[in-house]
C-alpha cells in the first residue's frame, strides 16, 4: 500500500511541474489571451534581461525549443488535448526565435512582439499544418516558425534602418 500512496504523490508532484513549466507559471491559466500575456512577459524580460549575445542567444534557442517540445507533449497527454491554450510555453520558444540575434532596438523588439502574435494567431502558409503534427513537435514548431518569420523581418528592417 505504501507504494501505491508514494506512487500517487510523486504522479501529481511530476504532473504539478509539468502544468507549471509548460503554463508558464500558470500564466496560461489567464482567461483571456494567455499567449499574449505570456508573449508580452518575454518581450519585457528579454528587453532588460538578455544580453546581445550570439552564444547566449544560440544556446537559449536551443534549451526553449527542446524544453517546449518535452513540456508541451506531457502537458497535451496530462490535458488530453491537442495544444491546449493553457500550453503557453511554444509562445516562449516563438518569441524567442523571434528575438534573437535582432539588435537591442526597443522599436524593433515592440514589433516583433505585434507581428508574432499576428502571424501565430493568424498562421500563414504552411505554419497552420505544422501545428497539426503530433505531440509537443507539433506544438511548438509553429510558433518556431512563426518567430523564424518575424525574425527575418526584424533583421531586414534592422538592415535597413539602424546604422
Amino acid at each position: 500500500m505504501y507504494g501505491n500512496i508514494e506512487n500517487f504523490f510523486m504522479k501529481n508532484s511530476i504532473h504539478k511541474i509539468i502544468l507549471c513549466v509548460s503554463s508558464c507559471f500558470y500564466l496560461g491559466y489567464i482567461k483571456y489571451a494567455p499567449g499574449t500575456f505570456t508573449s508580452l512577459i518575454i518581450l519585457f524580460l528579454w528587453i532588460f534581461l538578455v544580453p546581445y549575445n550570439y552564444i547566449l542567444h544560440i544556446c537559449i534557442l536551443g534549451l526553449i525549443y527542446i524544453l517546449s517540445v518535452m513540456f508541451s507533449f506531457s502537458a497535451e497527454k496530462i490535458y488530453n488535448k491537442h495544444d491546449d491554450q493553457r500550453i503557453v510555453i511554444d509562445e516562449i520558444a516563438g518569441m524567442c526565435f523571434s528575438f534573437a540575434f535582432v539588435p537591442k532596438n526597443c522599436v524593433l523588439l515592440i514589433l516583433g512582439f505585434i507581428l508574432f502574435r499576428i502571424i501565430d494567431i493568424k498562421k500563414p502558409c504552411f505554419i497552420s499544418q505544422v501545428q497539426s503534427l503530433s505531440g509537443g513537435f507539433g506544438v511548438t514548431m509553429d510558433d518556431v516558425l512563426s518567430g523564424i518569420f518575424v525574425n527575418i523581418i526584424l533583421q531586414v528592417l534592422a538592415m535597413v534602418t539602424i546604422k
